[in-house]
């Protein structure tokens, strides 16, 4: 960087869009390189289930949590989380800055600090999922999992609300589209929920056959969804 008649010179741009997108993806693609390293070299052990029946492939929490796949993985998830807490700041502002259009509103104010709270603890939660592994404390992981899916839920819920009420008196073309986009995601996102809540009884108290490979089925685009869609 260098002082002159033309003002700083800029030695490195990266569009925010872009470190966004990139940071967010980080959990997605360690979760890529974990499944295969983890299905090509320790296939009977993350696939193995303690009822004794069989499965096709392994779910998420087995393939990241055996070594050496789970320092990828919570480098990755650490990695993520300081885009996705940038992001929910710069949320917060976003909506923050509508407050005056609604006479100041404590409700709209309300329903705001509440996203952004929950925002907040769906990136808590998660990280907490990945640096808590299911062979160090299972139960904590199961419970911080479940706090990650409830937050991640209510944060998508309160966020809709939020852009409703925005888009009552700024219905642009643009914003139009971010809601009925993140509409989209959300009713994807509910559905996935309830298949994976229903896989996960199968594969955790029925013992029936193949299914941690269906409870995987529903929890990878679960995941991706939850993850990879707070933009």
């Amino acid at each position: 960087m260098a002082c002159g008649n033309k003002g700083l010179y800029r030695l490195l741009w990266i569009p925010f869009p872009l470190f966004v997108v990139a940071g967010v993806s980080l959990p997605l693609f360690g979760l890529i390189i974990c499944f295969f390293v983890s299905t090509y070299n320790t296939f009977d052990e993350v696939t193995e289930s303690v009822c004794g029946v069989s499965n096709f492939v392994p779910s998420i929490s087995a393939v990241t949590g055996i070594k050496p796949q789970i320092y990828l993985w919570r480098y990755t998830v650490g990695l993520h989380s300081a885009p996705r807490l940038l992001l929910a700041f710069i949320y917060l502002r976003y909506h923050m800055s509508y407050h005056k259009m609604f006479n100041q509103s404590l409700v709209y104010k309300i329903l705001t600090v509440v996203a952004f709270c929950l925002n907040l603890l769906d990136v808590g939660s998660f990280v907490g999922v990945a640096f808590i592994s299911n062979q160090e404390n299972y139960p904590l992981h199961e419970h911080l999992f479940i706090v990650f899916l409830i937050a991640s839920t209510a944060y998508m819920i309160v966020t809709l609300v939020v852009h409703w009420i925005i888009g009552i008196t700024s219905c642009t073309p643009r914003f139009k589209y971010s809601f009925n986009l993140k509409s989209l995601f959300f009713g994807l996102d509910v559905c996935l929920i309830l298949l994976l809540v229903h896989q996960f009884y199968n594969h955790r108290f029925t013992c029936k056959a193949n299914g941690k490979f269906f409870f995987y089925l529903y929890n990878c685009p679960t995941f991706i969804l939850l993850v990879t869609t707070r933009k």
